[in-house]
């Protein structure tokens, strides 16, 4: 049976795409003027719902939707996890690797919970192989999307560029696939990021 709950709610939680599309028209000051009040308020009611019965309905109807997953009625929700981890993308990361390990993170994990939840035959962990590999597959499409016309270190790098792209895609489908006892809103784009960022030394 096909667990259209959850195949929902990871297509209700694409919005924060919103986020990488707008940093490409903005400068890094500009992005982190605006991330650092929305994280630390974000998080706050995050935290603040736990405390406060009333404020947790109220929560739970205007940003859940009462989608929660079991960790994350005692826990912070994964969107809490997502604003901090794109904020310490901005921060850490030049403009191109922080966008991409943002799509990344967006789009490739929706598609790894869909197709596995949907079609998802040979388990590993708590996920499935099918699930990676449409990870995977989703990745190298949006890192040559997105590197494509902001290429990390110059023009004359692309090839470069793309392969340290598809090597952190690689790197954030297996720290998808395997349970680290991190968030994945968290590692899939530090992972990338830094898969990206070491490729600019080698």
């Amino acid at each position: 049976m096909i667990p259209w709950l959850e195949i929902r709610r990871k297509i209700m939680h694409t919005w924060p795409i919103i986020i990488p599309i707008a940093y490409r028209y903005v400068s890094k000051d500009t992005a982190l003027t605006i991330m650092l009040p929305i994280c630390a308020f974000y998080v706050f009611c995050d935290i603040f719902r736990h405390f406060h019965e009333g404020f947790r309905g109220i929560f739970d109807r205007v940003i859940t939707s009462n989608f929660l997953r079991e960790h994350e009625k005692n826990g912070l929700i994964g969107s809490s996890y997502f604003i901090f981890g794109a904020l310490l993308a901005i921060i850490l990361f030049p403009k191109p690797v922080a966008i991409a390990s943002l799509y990344i993170l967006i789009i490739c994990d929706a598609m790894a919970a869909i197709v596995g939840c949907g079609w998802g035959r040979t388990r590993i962990f708590a996920k499935s192989l099918e699930g990676s590999i449409a990870f995977f597959v989703s990745g190298m499409i949006v890192v040559v999307l997105a590197l494509q016309d902001k290429p990390l270190w110059g023009e004359s790098a692309m090839q470069h560029n793309l392969l340290w792209g598809i090597l952190a895609v690689l790197g954030a489908a297996l720290v998808e696939l395997f349970p680290t006892g991190f968030d994945d809103n968290l590692t899939i784009p530090l992972v990338a990021g830094g898969i990206m960022m070491f490729g600019f030394w080698v």
